[in-house]
């Protein structure tokens, strides 16, 4: 495993790209992977279902946002010709399929249940990092054989390590600042490219920063580029909600209805990720509701005027 996961420029734990981009084929090679209905997962740790859907809508979403690569690559091209119109109509793309992968998400209700993803599915993805309350100190021991390994901690599957999601805050120009007593989101996720397979982390590392494309909007004098730049952001904010109502749904009802039902007591890793006496904590090993929240502020904050 280490030698694969080294093959793979990733960590030897379950990622996002591990979980969801290779963990699928579909039903039907004429039908779009677009369609979470001609979708199906190669490998689940439960056998259920509702982890397969719980899989299949991001990969339906990272299969339907994937032409906005070329089209927002496009656009930055374009800003540095003054071609208006082709940033004009990247934009409008951009707020058009941000709005569809919305739609995708939504469908999460569909096939995956909250109590059935509490409780056995997201044990999985909890990772070995902080887990000191779950028994795990020290991490996971990785045994390397003939007497050799160490003891490594690695956060857990998380949307964070989506290169698809990173694009877009990036080509968008969003910034997401530590702010005063709270952990750095910008250092967060720039720690979960170290768990996208290596090409992904190189490219999203080589895009231009500050955005070419917010720049470009700011010093234009047409309002129709601006107003479309910031639906846009609009947009892309509107997705983060939806992900903060999905989130409230499968991990924040769920862990208080266990609390008053345990007291705050347990040690499987569902219950240890929480983190209840300091905030529900996220897969990735951030204070969720804050930092899911605090990301989509930060986003509708990119907008001009």
């Amino acid at each position: 495993m280490l030698k694969v996961a080294a093959h793979l420029a990733l960590p030897p734990t379950a990622t996002y790209a591990a979980l969801n981009l290779w963990n699928f084929a579909p039903l039907d090679h004429n039908v779009s992977l677009s369609n979470i209905d001609n979708l199906r997962t190669l490998n689940t740790f439960t056998g259920t279902a509702d982890e397969s859907w719980f899989y299949l809508v991001s990969v339906a979403i990272e299969s339907h946002g994937a032409s906005l690569i070329s089209t927002m690559l496009r656009a930055i091209e374009a800003c540095s010709t003054s071609n208006t119109s082709l940033v004009l109509s990247s934009l409008t793309s951009f707020t058009c399929t941000v709005r569809e992968l919305g739609v995708i998400l939504k469908r999460m209700n569909e096939g995956c249940d909250p109590l059935v993803f509490y409780n056995k599915i997201r044990p999985f993805l909890a990772g070995s990092k902080n887990m000191a309350v779950a028994g795990l100190p020290n991490g996971v021991f990785y045994d390397e054989g003939d007497g050799k390994g160490e003891w490594r901690m690695f956060s857990g599957g998380s949307n964070a390590q989506s290169s698809l999601i990173q694009f877009f805050d990036v080509v968008l120009g969003v910034e997401h600042a530590s702010k005063p007593g709270t952990t750095s989101k910008s250092g967060f996720l720039k720690e979960m490219r170290a768990y996208m397979p290596g090409p992904h982390a190189t490219f999203l590392n080589s895009l231009p920063t500050p955005s070419p494309i917010r720049e470009f909007c700011n010093a234009s004098p047409i309002a129709e580029l601006v107003e479309a730049y910031n639906l846009a952001v609009k947009e892309l904010a509107a997705f983060r909600d939806i992900h903060i109502q999905i989130v409230t749904r499968y991990i924040i009802r769920p862990a208080r209805m266990q609390q008053g039902e345990r007291g705050g007591k347990g040690l499987n890793l569902a219950v240890a990720s929480n983190g209840l006496e300091k905030g529900l904590c996220g897969t990735g090993g951030t204070e969720l509701l804050p930092f899911l929240k605090g990301s989509r502020d930060e986003t509708k904050d990119a907008a001009l005027g």
